[in-house]
């Protein structure tokens, strides 16, 4: 399990040495002229040196989320909103489209999880990480470019001597992927690196080495990182604190341990119940009915009432709940109508 996760404030979401803040962030794509709430109400927060895991089914919006948080380009009709947007008591939402240029890749990068498809085929590697070090490394001349994109590499484990005129195609899956983190953390000034599935295409072995790495960079940079992935092993292993998604919003936030030993909304609880424990009796694995709604219709009440195992009836169906503190430490909080009407949920 992950080591304990830093102080938080008390009855907040997030840690005391804050240094992401995310409130009421709203992603709305259009659709055929409709609006498509991709995202609602999203609220995280993430400390200095913290990972901070994303969860939930596909569709439910965390790779959305992070493009958002990024400033990435989501479409011309895409809308974005936030209350706040804060990345060290910087206001991300007033930057101008030159100063959120240099934030990127800056103090704030992303790992995708598509490596292969992340680079441009017909550059080579040499090149397209010197563009990296022309807008954030000012500190380096031209001439340092080279030996610094090879010590880069060196961190990442990979001998970048005589390859940095080769192209993306000329390396394996897992070798881009440490290039896209080597990349990724090429400012000395980057303090929240995002990680969306960065280990989903790769073999378990690939896999273990890549999120050691990640570990290894937390520990020497006191990098802040948002992991998204699919794989509750994965959180369980890495993860600090843990955000749960579900059909756009969030529905929990927790510390891991939390998390994983008293879950407080349905949602979190039924997902915790799928995964398969061994050895078990020969009966049928758990799966949980329906599938996530379609947000381009509207929805009242709880997103989840139609596959929740613990409904409550009309309440669920036409009040939307709101995030409440639950009976777990560390500012945890839940949307669920159960939360202060009932006994601690437990984990069945």
């Amino acid at each position: 399990m992950s080591q304990q996760p830093n102080g938080h404030q008390e009855g907040g979401l997030g840690p005391a040495d804050e240094v992401l803040r995310v409130r009421g962030l709203t992603v709305t794509y259009q659709s055929r002229g409709r609006p498509v709430p991709a995202v609602r109400r999203f609220e995280l927060s993430v400390g200095r040196g913290e990972i901070v895991g994303l969860v939930g089914e596909s569709g439910s919006g965390k790779s959305t989320a992070l493009k958002a948080i990024l400033g990435l380009h989501l479409g011309a009709e895409t809308e974005v909103k936030a209350d706040e947007l804060v990345l060290d008591g910087l206001d991300l939402r007033s930057l101008s489209t030159e100063q959120a240029r240099r934030i990127r890749g800056g103090q704030m990068s992303m790992i995708f999880q598509d490596p292969i498809n992340s680079f441009n085929p017909a550059w080579t590697i040499g090149s397209q990480f010197r563009r990296v070090l022309a807008l954030h490394r000012p500190d380096l001349s031209r001439s340092e470019y080279d030996d610094e994109i090879i010590r880069l590499l060196a961190d990442v484990g990979i001998d970048g001597r005589g390859k940095l005129k080769s192209y993306p195609f000329q390396f394996s899956q897992g070798q881009l992927q440490r290039i896209m983190i080597a990349i990724a953390c090429a400012s000395k000034d980057l303090k929240v690196l995002l990680a969306d599935e960065a280990t989903t295409s790769l073999d378990v072995t690939i896999e273990a080495q890549v999120l050691e790495l990640l570990r290894r960079l937390r520990r020497e940079r006191n990098l802040a990182m948002i992991l998204v992935t699919h794989d509750l092993s994965v959180v369980a292993e890495m993860c600090d604190r843990v955000v749960v998604m579900y059909a756009g919003e969030v529905v929990e936030v927790a510390d891991v341990y939390d998390l994983f030993e008293r879950p407080q909304h349905p949602y979190t609880q039924q997902l915790l119940k799928a995964i398969p424990h061994f050895p078990h009796g020969g009966g049928r694995l758990y799966a949980m009915r329906g599938a996530v709604p379609r947000l381009d219709q509207p929805i009242s009440g709880c997103t989840f009432a139609p596959r929740c195992d613990r409904h409550l009836g009309s309440i669920c169906d036409t009040v939307p709940p709101e995030l409440r503190p639950t009976a777990n430490t560390g500012g945890a909080v839940a949307a669920c109508h159960l939360i202060g009407r009932a006994e601690p949920a437990r984990k069945d």
